[in-house]
């Protein structure tokens, strides 16, 4: 995904509706929480935005409920600063989420839920979002302020995705439906925003398993929305539709996405439609992945190598081996240790693992990980020692995503790890895996 200059100058120009406009009165003082609860329901706007404040920075979870009502709050400025604290409470470390989001969305301008979006997996922690939250979200999307909108819907998509896989998630025809709503507006920021959401939502009840029949049903309305996306004239729309159809793994657009890029044949559009092709793995892509193999583009043939890994073909598998074996590029050969372990064999595990060492390969590694999910578990374990605080810090960062109440130990050898972003990550992990307790009190 892209985020270009012109997307977020339309952002701004939106209208402000988060909490940068909090008063700072409201802040670092002693208040009985009691106090801080009954904030929320005064007549004056300006004292529920300082409950919301002091509420987000105790990251008091019990609150949420509570919180929940201001998400439809007749004043946008509250609305928004509402939407801003339920998802702060729910991410594992804010200031590491913005640091994260800043480094991919380069411009002034982007909003928390867009930075907690761009993080993606493992942004939030193990406390799943109550579904008066959720509910409080839908809403939201039907705000009158276009900001307000854009936020609810990037936010939903942050907590949802754990809620569904999960199988937990609450109304989720409904957060569908008012995506769709969102991705019908004429503004095109509006529409990327729905598109990414709803990519998010969908790839996560995918990767869940066999949803129910009305959200198989709203899945294709979604999917065939999307693809009409990219027809449109903005290009960073066309991208973002790429983009969902891939993480949706929607097949229905394959045939669209190969033309694409046979059409373009090289440049963003093309290289993002082939990423979706690969993502989508459907075995009909088989025959166009192996004539890629024979591109001059290295990264053209890391895609082929992932997307035919990902059809699960034995036979597609033993043709692409004999060319991907072969190959000097570092991308390809990462990719193969993706595509073996893809198909259960993880004899190349270390290849893999050790692209934690690279910058060229560090965020790669990550998401083939993340991907085999917690089938690469046992198979981190033998990295947590290796000598390179690199590799360290990545499999504590994995571990927390893919792992479950078994890894903890491992984390909580690696929160004691001698370099301090081994030590860090292991720390966001254990939040990740461990459910937060709260207590009521003071804020502070």
């Amino acid at each position: 995904m892209r985020w270009t200059p012109a997307t977020l100058l339309v952002l701004a120009a939106l209208g402000a509706a988060g909490l940068a406009a909090t008063p700072a009165a409201a802040r670092a003082q002693d208040v009985p929480f009691e106090t801080v609860i009954a904030g929320l329901k005064s007549p004056d706007p300006t004292a529920r935005i300082g409950s919301l404040v002091l509420l987000r920075q105790a990251g008091y979870l019990e609150a949420a409920p509570a919180v929940a009502p201001l998400l439809a709050d007749a004043d946008p400025t509250v609305q928004g600063a509402a939407v801003e604290t339920v998802l702060a409470l729910f991410l594992v470390d804010v200031q590491y989420t913005v640091d994260v989001g800043r480094g991919i969305v380069k411009q002034k301008g982007a909003t928390l839920p867009l930075y907690a979006f761009v993080q993606g997996d493992g942004a939030t922690i193990a406390n799943p979002a109550p579904p008066e939250v959720i509910r409080g979200l839908v809403a939201a999307t039907g705000s009158i302020t276009p900001t307000v909108r854009f936020d609810a819907a990037y936010t939903l998509a942050v907590l949802g995705k754990p809620l569904l896989l999960k199988r937990q998630f609450p109304d989720s025809t409904k957060v569908i439906d008012a995506l769709i709503a969102i991705l019908r507006e004429s503004n095109p920021v509006m529409k990327e925003a729905a598109t990414n959401a709803l990519g998010r939502l969908l790839g996560a009840a995918n990767q869940a398993g066999a949803p129910d029949a009305d959200l198989a049903s709203i899945r294709t309305e979604a999917g065939d929305l999307i693809v009409g996306g990219l027809n449109e004239t903005d290009v960073n729309l066309r991208l973002a539709s790429m983009g969902a159809l891939g993480e949706m793994r929607y097949d229905r657009a394959v045939q669209s996405l190969t033309d694409l890029f046979n059409y373009h044949k090289k440049g963003p559009e093309a290289m993002a439609a082939l990423d979706a092709v690969a993502k989508i793995g459907h075995p009909g892509s088989i025959p166009f992945l192996l004539v890629q193999l024979g591109s001059g583009d290295a990264q053209v043939r890391r895609m082929a190598v992932e997307g035919i890994g990902r059809t699960g073909d034995a036979q597609a598998m033993a043709q692409m081996r004999v060319k991907a074996e072969r190959d000097q590029s570092p991308y390809v050969g990462h990719a193969l240790a993706f595509a073996k372990a893809r198909t259960g064999n993880f004899s190349e595990m270390t290849k893999l693992v050790l692209g934690f060492k690279y910058s060229s390969l560090a965020r790669d590694t990550f998401a083939y990980l993340v991907e085999l999910g917690p089938a690469a578990v046992l198979e981190l374990a033998a990295y947590s020692t290796n000598s390179d605080p690199r590799v360290r810090a990545g499999v504590a960062d994995v571990l927390g995503i893919v792992g479950d109440q078994t890894s903890l130990g491992l984390v909580d050898v690696l929160m004691r790890d001698r370099n301090s972003a081994v030590a860090e990550a292991a720390a966001r992990s254990q939040k990740r895996l461990m459910p937060r307790v709260s207590a009521a009190g003071r804020m502070q």
